[in-house]
């Protein structure tokens, strides 16, 4: 490297100046990603429905341009898939729900195991409280809230480890997933099939035995996977 030339330390290892454009942080293309996002994983859109950029800008109201470059910000986090010269909501394959449970027996059996080993009381008190509610919503064959309490626990054990990355990608990919699918009360019945898993990790993570509490979560984690492999292919277009 020649004299003269920047490189962002200066000759006596302190920090230099280099002429950078300041980023912008939230961009209009990021308001128009976020807008389209929540509708996505509102559930109001289909998997498979087309996007029409055209609609979409005038709809806002932005440039076209600005739809285009939200529409690559979802593509690359996989809520938005190619379709032909446009895109369309991503659409799951049988190949794509087992990679996310392959994900989930990851990070979940790991949070599991990081809880397990603390042994912080105050954990086991928080996830208790979510077995509670859902023991009341399955008594009361209340499947909704059952639905959302499973999620509430899953969540919550990713959370609870302290490992923002464990959680960010729980968050990321596993709740993508779920919602996109569209699961729903439909899968959860009868509740009395589903009602006892939670208890049995709550024992196990309870115990202190990182194993034991691992498998706990693995086989609950285990036991959703043909179930939800069905309802990719019953919604399946023909």
């Amino acid at each position: 490297m020649k004299d003269g030339e920047q490189t962002g330390v200066d000759k006596s290892g302190s920090e230099g100046t280099l002429s950078l454009r300041p980023i912008d942080r939230h961009s209009l293309a990021d308001e128009v990603a976020e807008r389209i996002r929540e509708v996505v994983l509102a559930g109001s859109l289909p998997p498979g429905q087309k996007l029409s950029d055209s609609r979409l800008a005038k709809e806002l109201p932005v440039g076209r341009s600005t739809v285009r470059e939200a529409f690559r910000i979802l593509l690359s986090e996989g809520l938005l898939e190619s379709s032909g010269h446009g895109v369309r909501i991503a659409r799951f394959t049988d190949d794509d729900v087992q990679d996310t449970f392959e994900l989930r027996l990851a990070v979940e059996c790991r949070a599991a195991r990081i809880i397990a080993s603390r042994r912080d009381p105050a954990d086991i008190a928080v996830l208790r409280e979510v077995v509670d509610e859902y023991a009341r919503a399955a008594a009361s064959d209340d499947a909704a809230a059952a639905v959302q309490l499973d999620l509430r626990f899953h969540e919550t054990l990713c959370r609870l480890s302290r490992s923002r990355r464990l959680h960010d990608v729980f968050t990321r990919e596993v709740v993508k997933m779920l919602v996109l699918l569209r699961v729903d009360q439909d899968i959860y019945q009868p509740l009395s099939d589903w009602s006892g898993d939670l208890p049995l990790v709550l024992a196990a993570i309870k115990s202190g035995d990182p194993d034991a509490a691992a498998a706990a979560i693995e086989a609950h984690i285990e036991g959703s996977r043909g179930v939800l492999l069905d309802l990719v292919r019953q919604r399946r277009p023909a």
